[in-house]
């Protein structure tokens, strides 16, 4: 729980830094998102990140936060996979990378499917 609050922040300060105005934040954590919501309390352990993450939100115009399972978001689960082994900062903008495109392509090919 401590990483994917870390991992929250760590996004909000990003969208910051690129300018962002509006932002939804997506995470695997009901937890967390119930705790950014305010419905209910974060636990003790993550309490100051989240705290942190609240006073980084009154940058944004508009922000949402939303809960998706890990199953639900193979793309997300992919690029955090991947983060994981990378030494430096590196982020893309203009171009998705390949792997993560397919990923996103099968997402919404199995999501047409269900409805």
């Amino acid at each position: 729980m401590e990483v994917e609050a870390k991992a929250l922040e760590a996004g909000l300060m990003f969208a910051t830094d690129v300018g962002l105005q509006n932002v939804v934040l997506e995470g695997d954590s009901l937890v967390l998102i119930n705790a950014l919501c305010g419905t209910s309390s974060p636990p003790a352990s993550v309490e100051p990140i989240v705290m942190g993450v609240m006073d980084l939100c009154r940058e944004f115009r508009s922000i949402a936060f939303s809960h998706v399972s890990r199953q639900g978001n193979k793309p997300a689960h992919l690029l955090a996979k991947h983060a994981s082994s990378v030494a430096d900062f590196i982020s893309w903008i203009e171009e998705d990378p390949y792997y993560i495109e397919q990923a996103l392509i099968q997402d919404v090919l199995s999501f047409s499917r269900i409805q």
